[in-house]
C-alpha cells in the first residue's frame, strides 16, 4: 500500500461507545471524527474481547485473546511482559514507538511494553485541562523521530463515567450546552472532537495512518432523563464505601516494607473480599428498590450498574468504535460485518507490509474488507474483566456471532448461562438459553474449542493431540485460569 513508512497514530477513547461515534444514537457534534470517517473505513460492528483497559488492550496489542496474553494478579489483570506485542514488532521493524497513557494504566504493566518511550499524566487529565496542548506541542516540536507509532490513550470519557466526581463547572461551556449532545457524556465527547482536531491539523494526513478505537464502552450516556438523578445518587453511595475501602487496604499496604510486597498483597486482597461483601450489603436494599421501579429490563440493568459495577459482556460494554483513515485507507466506507479488537494491528502490519507479524496470533488482516472483498466471520471469545464476587456477570466467558451473544460463569458451564438473539433483542433483555439449547450446545463448544487453544479458522477435527492438550493445559495455568 505505499514504499515509504508510514507514521502510525493509535487513538484509543477509553469508555467509547460503538453507537455513541456513529449512528442515530448519537447527538454529539463531532465533524472532525466524522470527517475521518468519510475519509477513511469505519467498521460498526468491532467487539472487544474484554469490557476493561488492560484486557482489552492487551488482547488488542498481542493480536491474542485475554486468557492468552495477559496475567492475573487476584481479581485483576495485568500486562503480561513475556508474551509478544505488536510495538515490539513495530521496533523490529525500525518504528520509534511512543505512548501517552494515564499513571493507572502505566503502573498495570504498560510501562514494560513502551519502556522508556512512555508519557503518563494524572487520570483527572483531559484534552481541555492541559493535556491536549502537550500532545500538540509534541507534533509541533518534531519530538518524534519519523517513522513513528504514537499509542495515544484519552481519559476524557473515561472520567465522565463516574458523576460523583466529575465537575462541569470546570470544564468548557460546552459541557453545558446541549446543543452538543443531550446529555455530558455526548457534550464531552463533542469536546474531544475538537481537540482531535486541533491535533489532526498538525500531522501530514498522506502519510500518517489513523486508527481510532476503544477499549470498551460503558452503560453511562444512556440513560433516561428520570435515571440521571438516581444514577448520581448511587454513583456517590459507591464512591463513598469504595473510596474508604480503597483508603484502608492502603494503610494496610504501607505498613509493609517493600521486600513484604507479596504478603501485604495478600492481606491487602484479603480485605478487599470483605469489603466488597460489606458494600454488597450496604447496597442490597438501593437494588430492591431498582427491581420494583417500573422500566424495562435493560433499563433496570443499567441502573443496577450504577450501584454495583459489573464488568459485563453486553453490548454496551465490548461492541467499540473502530476508524481507519489516512494512509492509502479506502474513503466513505461502511463496512457492518463482525470484526475483532485483534485483528487492529493484523490489519496495519498489513497495511505498512511488516511481514510474518501475524503468526501464531488471533487476529487477521481486515484489508479484504476495505477492498471490498469477501472474509468469512469468525465468532469472538469474550471474558469479563474481573473474577469479583460482587456479581456473577462479572466472572463469565462467552462468545459472540452476528447472531447469537451467548456467556455463562467462567468456572462453571452449568451456571449463569444466558443466550441473547442480537437481530431480535439487541438490547439483550430476553435470555432465551432455557428455549434455544442446541444454540447453546452449539456456543459452548466454540468457548471450550477457543480455551484449548483452536483458532475457529481452521477447525477440521473435533480432537486435539496430547501435545495439544498438554500445550493448552500449560498456557491456561501459566496464567491462573487452571
Amino acid at each position: 500500500m505505499g514504499k515509504m513508512k508510514p507514521n502510525i497514530l493509535f487513538i484509543v477513547i477509553d469508555s467509547l461507545r460503538a453507537d455513541k461515534c456513529y449512528g442515530d444514537k448519537k447527538t454529539s457534534v463531532t465533524p472532525n471524527i466524522d470527517s475521518l470517517i468519510k475519509n477513511g473505513t469505519y467498521f460498526s460492528q468491532n467487539i472487544t474481547a474484554a469490557p476493561a483497559t488492560i484486557p482489552s488492550i492487551s488482547s488488542t496489542l498481542a493480536g491474542l485473546y485475554p486468557f492468552e496474553c495477559v496475567a492475573r494478579e487476584g481479581n485483576f489483570f495485568v500486562v503480561n511482559p513475556n508474551i509478544d506485542n505488536y510495538v515490539k514488532n513495530l521496533k523490529e521493524y525500525n518504528y520509534n514507538c511512543y505512548a501517552t497513557l494515564p499513571v493507572l494504566i502505566s503502573y498495570l504493566g504498560f510501562d514494560k511494553v513502551f519502556f522508556n518511550n512512555l508519557e503518563s499524566y494524572h487520570r483527572t487529565s483531559t484534552l481541555y485541562n492541559g493535556l491536549g496542548e502537550k500532545i500538540i506541542e509534541r507534533f509541533k516540536s518534531h519530538a518524534m523521530s519519523e517513522p513513528w507509532f504514537y499509542y495515544l490513550h484519552l481519559y476524557d470519557l473515561m472520567w465522565i463515567s463516574t458523576p460523583a466526581r466529575f465537575n462541569p463547572d470546570e470544564g468548557p461551556d460546552e459541557i453545558r450546552d446541549d446543543k452538543y449532545g443531550k446529555n455530558q457524556y455526548e457534550r464531552i465527547f463533542s469536546v474531544m472532537d475538537t481537540w482531535l482536531g486541533r491535533i489532526l491539523h498538525n500531522l501530514n494526513l498522506k502519510n500518517t495512518l489513523i486508527v481510532i478505537t476503544a477499549d470498551h464502552g460503558t452503560d453511562i450516556g444512556v440513560y433516561t432523563s428520570t435515571m440521571e438523578k438516581s444514577n448520581k445518587h448511587y454513583q456517590k453511595l459507591r464512591e463513598r464505601n469504595s473510596n474508604i475501602s480503597f483508603k484502608i487496604g492502603q494503610k494496610i499496604a504501607h505498613k509493609f516494607p517493600k521486600s513484604m510486597k507479596p504478603v501485604s498483597k495478600k492481606l491487602a486482597g484479603a480485605y478487599k473480599s470483605k469489603s466488597d461483601e460489606t458494600i454488597q450489603n450496604k447496597i442490597k436494599p438501593e437494588l430492591e428498590k431498582i427491581e420494583k421501579m417500573e422500566l424495562r429490563p435493560y433499563e433496570k440493568r443499567l441502573m443496577k450498574n450504577a450501584v454495583l459495577p459489573t464488568a459485563h459482556v453486553y453490548d454496551d460494554r465490548v461492541r467499540v468504535p473502530l476508524i481507519f483513515s489516512g494512509y492509502n485507507i479506502p474513503s466513505d466506507t461502511i463496512i457492518s460485518q463482525q470484526v475483532q479488537s485483534v485483528d487492529i494491528f493484523a490489519t496495519i502490519a498489513d497495511i505498512i507490509g511488516l511481514d510474518n507479524a501475524n503468526h501464531d496470533r488471533r487476529g487477521r488482516s481486515l484489508i479484504p474488507l476495505m477492498q471490498g472483498k469477501q472474509l468469512e466471520e469468525i465468532p469472538v471469545f469474550l471474558e469479563s474483566a474481573t473474577n469479583s464476587t460482587r456479581s456473577p456477570d462479572s466472572n463469565v466467558i462467552g462468545i459472540r456471532t452476528s447472531e447469537f451473544k451467548y456467556f455463562r460463569d467462567r468456572d462453571d458451564s452449568t451456571k449463569n448461562i444466558h443466550l441473547y438473539d442480537l437481530r431480535e433483542d439487541p438490547l439483550e433483555e430476553n435470555n432465551i438459553a432455557e428455549t434455544k439449547k442446541d444454540v447453546v450446545e452449539k456456543m459452548e463448544k466454540m468457548v471450550v474449542d477457543i480455551l484449548k487453544g483452536k483458532d475457529l479458522r481452521h477447525v477440521e477435527s473435533n480432537e486435539l493431540s496430547e501435545d495439544e492438550i498438554k500445550k493448552a493445559k500449560s498456557v491456561l495455568s501459566r496464567l491462573g485460569y487452571i
